[in-house]
């Protein structure tokens, strides 16, 4: 099953996020599915598999400089949903990320080993 190849726990995020890709700029009000090494967006666009493109997850108000910023490709882009795999982050917003997950995955544990079975995104 595709679920055990996961390295990372998912969860919904009900955050606002951006997703830049080719210059165009795509925003949405929730993330459908987030884990450490990638996201599934609700986003109706037209891209292609393995275009480069960067995120941002905004962590406070609109007018925030608290953010989530991480650089990946687009894995697919089918029925209103556009899945990204993170290819890099900086030290900061990975801390960030991964107080996410802890504070919003179910299984608090789940996510604890899989922090310290891999640190980064790989």
């Amino acid at each position: 099953m595709e679920d055990e190849k996961r390295r990372f726990s998912r969860f919904i995020l009900n955050m606002n996020a951006t997703l830049y890709v080719k210059g165009d700029s795509f925003k949405t009000d929730m993330i459908s599915n987030l884990s450490i090494g990638g996201c599934l967006l609700p986003i109706h666009a037209d891209l292609e598999p393995n275009d480069p493109c960067s995120i941002i997850i905004n962590l406070g108000m609109p007018e925030s400089d608290v953010n989530v910023k991480v650089e990946g490709i687009i894995i697919r882009c089918e029925h209103g949903d556009v899945a990204v795999k993170f290819t890099s982050i900086d030290p900061d917003s990975l801390f960030h990320l991964q107080m996410l997950a802890r504070y919003n995955s179910p299984d608090t544990e789940k996510v604890e080993e899989e922090i310290k079975k891999h640190p980064g995104l790989f």
